[in-house]
């Protein structure tokens, strides 16, 4: 007999994952901000060479969980889609669709599902890639320059152009403040995408190197940017040198989700997305960002009047 994909417990791995993944990106935001917490506005420029390795460590950390996160949620929907389970790490002999889903509630910190305790077949190839350190490595580098040390040299430039303003006057205070939010804001997010991109990376790669994958398609928050609405609203991406990337920004939580068989099924969401984009009928990316933000605000509710 056939397998059936077992799509609403997919969709509410998905739903886990996506939430799961945007956990991990929020818990680095806080452990950074916490960082920055202890630094003056005065000591961030002397305090660079710090704070870049303790960046660097904050990414590095939770980009490990995230990886693992990926893995035990590509080798469940893979399992729920296509009834085998695939090798690699994590990968336990006699796994079960119950052992799966209790990996996943694990990485995921929530229990999600279960299922039964039957031993799946295996796939033994190994789809997911190396860790590459260096790699890693070299993007929070790229990243913490970017977003912190660059910020830092222009504010640096711009304090000695104001001259030997009080240190108690309202607006230098106003203007140091605004600067350190400006600062934990650009590197929680960038930081946050670098997170993410461990399990994006992860699942993406994967997808290369499994011949049981067709493709994926892209899971939003609930609050997507008009660029990441309308990745959604393509559906599903089947694999090719074409697509064998997957865009994210800061602050982005979007997702990368496999898929194994031409019958799965999409969130809700993916479906509405199409539907605007249907409806906008045409015209620049510009066009559609102020139509998809006229559609957004028409959806949320009205705030009380102040």
């Amino acid at each position: 007999m056939a397998w059936t994909p077992r799509s609403a417990e997919i969709l509410r791995a998905v739903a886990a994952y996506q939430l799961a993944q945007e956990a991990l990106a929020a818990d680095f935001a806080a452990r950074w901000a916490e960082v920055l917490a202890t630094v003056e506005a005065r000591e961030v420029a002397s305090s660079l060479d710090e704070l870049s390795t303790q960046y660097a460590a904050t990414v590095r950390e939770s980009a490990a969980a995230s990886r693992v996160l990926s893995i035990a949620f590509y080798r469940l929907v893979r399992a729920l889609e296509t009834g085998r389970v695939i090798g690699g790490p994590g990968y336990r002999p006699g796994a079960s669709l119950g052992s799966l889903w209790a990996d996943f509630n694990k990485a995921t910190g929530k229990r999600t599902g279960s299922g039964p305790s039957t031993p799946l077949p295996v796939d033994t190839r190994n789809p997911f890639p190396a860790e590459d350190l260096a790699r890693e490595a070299r993007r929070a580098e790229e990243s913490f320059r970017r977003e912190v040390a660059d910020r830092v040299a222009r504010h640096e430039r711009e304090r000695a152009g104001r001259g030997s303003a009080a240190l108690d006057d309202a607006e230098l205070v106003a203007w140091e403040k605004e600067f350190l939010e400006s600062l934990k804001s650009g590197s929680a997010g960038a930081g946050g995408m670098l997170v993410q991109d461990g399990g994006r990376d992860m699942i993406h790669n994967a997808l290369q190197n499994d011949p049981g994958a067709i493709g994926y398609y892209r899971k939003t928050d609930a609050s997507p940017c008009y660029f990441c609405a309308l990745m959604a609203s393509r559906g599903a991406v089947y694999k090719s040198k074409r697509t064998a990337a997957f865009g994210a920004h800061p602050h982005c939580h979007c997702q990368a989700v496999p898929i194994f068989s031409r019958r799965y099924q999409l969130p809700a969401e993916n479906g509405k997305y199409a539907r605007l984009w249907r409806d906008f009928g045409g015209g620049s990316l510009a066009d559609w960002r102020t139509y998809y933000k006229g559609q957004a605000g028409r959806s949320k509710p009205k705030r009380p009047a102040e």
